[in-house]
């Protein structure tokens, strides 16, 4: 079914802040609810399940009873408790009388029917409050409003079976638009609750949460005290550094065979941390949640013997940009097996990330905002050629046109089609990709807009509904389908702030839509003023830095870094986004540089278009690392006569450092992001800043054999002097000082080969 926002995009003014003195007024929207389709129809969250017997069982307190879809609600058996009575109050009626849930009570209770006689006297009295509330539910919005405070930690977490608490959970029932209002009201107070009534401030999210999505995977407010760390290179070692600064417990979870002695791994029990290692290759590790739960469940228990589930219940799995990171799969296994996933819910994922959904959902918030084509469920070849070629033939796109998997990504599952005799190739091709990435089914055929720009937007969102908007970036620079430099701001767009400003709205409209929380990126092409949206990435991206780099928070007369990774941390540990979007500012612009273990071999054909010209990936040991320093660049270009320049930052983030070996498995070992504050001609002076630090990068190294041996004589070959090369290219001269109309997502294999 589909899912309404959780979150109102117009609330009612009575929530908001300044109106916190008409505390007695009444609310002036009107009572709707959810009108069922079915009257059998039951209320289950997301894509998951609650059962009859399960919710009894968790209301009576059995022991060892829990609703299994749901196995990491914060305040635990309390949350746990709270959330069964609301599925109760929202199915019971129907499990009463529809469903055979007496014998599993009475048997799990040696045939007493002390338990099933207090069911059924909960469920009447829930009749009862169903029929009295319903008459005229307005009459009660503001003693409702009197239980968003302090008090709820007992109302809502020891009191369930209290009158009041019921007759408040009743009425959120019948009046949807109530619980919207109240959960409005509950991000308002947020922050205020979380540091004077922190179990008060997790119940009152359960009690208004939208219960036809999954609750957030958020530790308890404030409790969160181990970061479980399952991503590799430089993003797992970003992650533990951020871990330690945030004053948490690192754990590292790592391959035995390939990361034994990895960075992450040594800063990790460098600081107090410990480690959780892997058995196997790549996908038997890092991607294999069923093994990183089972030996990061054995690692607390050894740990920390009898409380080895309450310090459980403050960890949660960071997935970095990982395998793990948008596999709604693994989310809910961690979820049911008691593990805390930082970034969105399941059922989110399966949403957001599935193109088809997405590009449903921006068609309603803008039907302008999507390439014309059709999406399709099918996975029979027959059935999607001849549903492409009716399309065609009614006129709703026309060649050359991209097939996609609907849960592709990364330029895998799609391929293009410049006419209808290429279909067969071009399904046989995206249905084996779907096959072999184990993707669900499902594709879409979409018109092909040659030589766009690839932009995106970052965004970032609590479990309350605050949602913020962190910019674009122009990611145009790639190499088969992957990115190898990022812009932000974009230049392209410096003088279009209406259509930036469109753009980051749909973005953000997009996340409420979906009850987003985390960071994610909403992905759209470019092209003569249009804009199509793409596809969200439901995790933080590999170019994040950058947009770090050239934002600030306000606050008061200081300006706060932004840190992505560290507030995705912290949401997770159930705290609010604590500054509002006017506060966030843009102080520089900036380019990110993934530095690949790779070079560009200009004689070698390219398999995928038959092209000459391919980058060829690495691997190697460490023998050197070194940035040059900011006043160091300064003075190099001083002497150039370069100057204007405000401020300069250059950050490298690596996953390695000297002696450090690099397996070939993923070229890129870490990220230089420069940015540059100027008063005029930022993006030129940046362009020659960029120069000017990549070739006075020193990284070296030896190549190594299979078994990890170095090879003297044969050194380790990255694309710092590539990246020179794109910098020095007319187009990229021409972009940085004005606009560049031949620049696009392609442009740089094609200069790169045409430079032979």
């Amino acid at each position: 079914m589909t899912t309404p926002s959780p979150i109102a995009h117009a609330p009612n003014a009575e929530f908001l802040p300044q109106a916190e003195a008409a505390h007695g007024a009444e609310l002036s929207a009107a009572p709707t609810g959810r009108v069922s389709k079915h009257p059998l129809e039951l209320v289950y969250p997301g894509s998951g399940h609650v059962s009859a017997k399960q919710a009894f069982l968790v209301w009576l307190a059995y022991p060892g009873a829990r609703l299994t879809d749901l196995g990491t609600v914060v305040q635990g058996e309390r949350g746990q408790r709270l959330l069964a009575l609301r599925y109760i109050i929202a199915n019971g009626a129907i499990w009463q009388t529809r469903f055979v849930w007496k014998p599993a009570l009475q048997a799990l209770s040696g045939g007493e029917t002390a338990a099933t006689a207090a069911v059924e006297a909960l469920l009447a009295d829930l009749a009862r409050l169903k029929a009295e509330l319903s008459v005229d539910p307005k009459a009660h919005h503001a003693w409702a409003r009197d239980f968003v405070s302090p008090e709820a930690g007992r109302r809502l977490g020891e009191s369930l079976a209290e009158a009041e608490t019921l007759r408040f959970l009743v009425l959120m029932h019948v009046d949807e638009e109530l619980r919207k209002h109240l959960f409005e009201l509950v991000r308002v107070r947020a922050e205020e609750l979380l540091h004077t009534a922190p179990a008060a401030l997790d119940l009152l999210y359960l009690a208004t949460t939208d219960l036809y999505a999954f609750p957030a995977t958020t530790v308890s407010a404030g409790a969160l005290k181990y970061i479980i760390v399952v991503d590799k290179g430089e993003m797992g070692v970003r992650a533990v550094r951020e871990c330690i600064a945030l004053g948490m417990t690192p754990v590292v979870c790592h391959s035995l065979q390939d990361d034994a002695d990895a960075l992450q791994v040594r800063l990790a029990r460098a600081h107090g941390g410990f480690t959780v290692g892997l058995q196997g290759s790549f996908r038997e590790t890092y991607a294999n949640y069923v093994q990183i739960t089972d030996k990061v469940t054995s690692a607390f228990q050894e740990r920390f013997g009898k409380s080895w589930e309450r310090e459980l219940a403050r960890a949660a799995v960071y997935p970095g940009y990982g395998p793990l990171a948008e596999n709604a799969s693994a989310i809910r296994h961690f979820r049911q097996h008691g593990l805390i996933f930082i970034g969105p819910m399941q059922d989110v994922v399966e949403r957001a990330g599935d193109k088809r959904t997405f590009r449903s959902m921006v068609q309603q918030l803008d039907p302008r905002a999507v390439t014309p084509g059709i999406t399709l469920e099918a996975s029979d070849a027959k059935v999607i050629q001849e549903r492409i070629e009716q399309a065609f033939r009614d006129g709703v796109f026309s060649f050359p046109g991209r097939l996609k998997a609907a849960n592709g990504g990364g330029g895998r599952g799609q391929a293009v089609c410049q006419s209808l005799e290429a279909l067969p190739a071009a399904i046989t091709k995206v249905l084996g990709e779907i096959q072999t990435n184990g993707w669900d089914a499902g594709v879409m055929f979409e018109q092909n807009i040659p030589e766009t720009i690839h932009l995106e937007v970052q965004v970032l969102r609590d479990r309350y509904g605050n949602t913020r908007h962190f910019g674009m970036r122009d990611c145009s620079e790639q190499r088969a389908s992957q990115k190898i430099q990022e812009e932000a701001p974009p230049a392209l767009l410096r003088a279009s702030p209406e259509l930036q400003a469109r753009v980051q709205q749909l973005a953000v409209r997009f996340a409420d839509e979906v009850g987003y929380v985390g960071a994610g990126t909403i992905e759209l092409m470019y092209k003569a003023g249009r804009y199509y949206f793409l596809e969200m990435n439901t995790r933080i991206q590999v170019e994040h830095p950058v947009t770090e780099e050239v934002h600030a928070i306000r606050r008061g007369e200081e300006l706060e870094p932004l840190n992505l990774v560290r507030w995705q941390m912290r949401i997770a540990n159930g705290e609010p986004i604590d500054f509002e979007q006017g506060q966030l500012v843009c102080t520089h612009v900036g380019r990110e540089f993934r530095i690949n273990a790779e070079s560009w071999m200009p004689n070698l054909k390219d398999s995928r278009d038959g092209g000459v010209g391919l980058f060829v990936p690495n691997a190697g040991r460490f023998d050197r690392i070194e940035v040059p320093a900011t006043d160091v660049i300064l003075a190099k270009l001083k002497e150039a006569g370069t100057t204007g320049i405000r401020d300069l930052k250059i950050r490298f983030d690596c996953g390695f450092e000297s002696g450090d070996t690099l397996v070939n498995k993923d070229p890129t070992f870490g990220k230089l992001i420069i940015s540059v504050a100027a008063e005029e001609n930022a993006y030129e002076l940046l362009r020659l800043v960029c120069i000017e630090v990549l070739a006075q990068m020193r990284i070296e190294g030896r190549q190594v054999r299979p078994d990890g041996v170095a090879l003297d004589g044969k050194p380790f070959l990255t694309n710092l002097g590539d990246h020179v090369r794109i910098l020095e290219m007319p187009l990229m001269k021409q972009h940085m000082r004005d606009t560049a109309p031949e620049r696009h997502v392609n442009w740089v294999v094609a200069a790169l080969r045409a430079a032979r």
